[in-house]
């Protein structure tokens, strides 16, 4: 058999990954989060690439529009233009108010108006200092804040808070009933049933049956159990439901209002933005470093 060279010609499929094709199906599946870590680590390893200052950003039509802005206030801004009555219309009021609609005005986006509060700590260790000058009193009063947890309920016992010192048993004691007086009150309770009573107490509902129900009788409310719970009181159902409202109107963690969980915002990878009849999905660029 001769062996002979020849040309063929062949059609053939075949799917080549380019280095780009490879990266942007690496990138495809990230979320916006993981795509701004991974930016900000390629910008560790890779000293060519700059992050673009965010006041470059400035689209052209807004810079356009504040060279414009400026001489028009410039303009404006001669002695003869004030508003002397802007200035001076408290002096010069004449008492007359016209009768005109309110001006409803547009109020800031709810997460720039957030601030952090007093904590709950904070709050109590404020309330101490303005109780009691009595340093002992002061220094286990500290002692038993610290022992707080988020809903404001004592987490230790009032002998492992007194081996803390150590310090007499009394002493805990006296001063555990001092913040339990503090604001919010029911708090430094030891357990549910304190946390009730000494909101009750404090509402002057002391000796009612609604202090009953939650000395005695917690485990028929709990039940709902409330046929039971009136035949155990001597009372009608209609008296009973008084009582048993006022219970739901406590606060079981009072400490929680001052000690609010931090908020947890969602960062979204695309927003649906509706263009005419259609919907179209837009890639939210905000957080992610603008590379050069």
């Amino acid at each position: 058999m001769a062996i002979s060279q020849k040309l063929h010609t062949k059609l053939v499929q075949k799917l080549i990954l380019t280095p780009s094709l490879q990266q942007a199906i690496k990138l495809l599946p990230m979320s916006t989060l993981e795509l701004s870590e991974l930016l900000n680590q390629e910008m560790v390893e890779n000293p060519m690439l700059e992050e673009v200052p965010t006041e470059e950003l400035q689209p052209v039509e807004a810079a356009q529009e504040k060279q414009e802005e400026k001489p028009a206030q410039e303009k404006g801004d001669t002695w003869d233009d004030q508003d002397f009555e802007y200035f001076f219309g408290d002096y010069l009021d004449d008492g007359y108010r016209p009768r005109t609609p309110t001006e409803v005005k547009e109020l800031p986006p709810i997460e720039n108006t957030l601030s952090t509060g007093t904590s709950l700590s904070d709050h109590l260790l404020w309330q101490l200092s303005m109780q009691t000058d009595d340093p002992q009193i002061r220094e286990i009063g500290e002692a038993i804040i610290g022992n707080l947890d988020d809903d404001g309920q004592l987490v230790a016992t009032v002998e492992e808070l007194a081996a803390m010192g150590p310090w007499p048993v009394e002493r805990v004691e006296k001063a555990l009933k001092l913040i339990q007086g503090f604001d919010p009150i029911g708090v430094a309770a030891r357990d549910l049933q304190e946390c009730l009573l000494l909101q009750l107490r404090h509402l002057g509902m002391g000796g009612t049956p609604a202090e009953k129900i939650v000395t005695e009788h917690m485990r028929l409310l709990q039940n709902h159990q409330v046929p039971e719970l009136a035949r155990k009181l001597g009372l009608s159902i209609d008296e009973l439901k008084q009582h048993i409202e006022l219970i739901r109107h406590l606060d079981p963690k009072p400490g929680s209002r001052l000690n609010p969980s931090q908020s947890q915002y969602v960062i979204p990878d695309v927003y649906v933005v509706k263009v005419e009849d259609q919907y179209v999905a837009v890639l939210n660029e905000e957080g992610l470093p603008q590379l050069r």
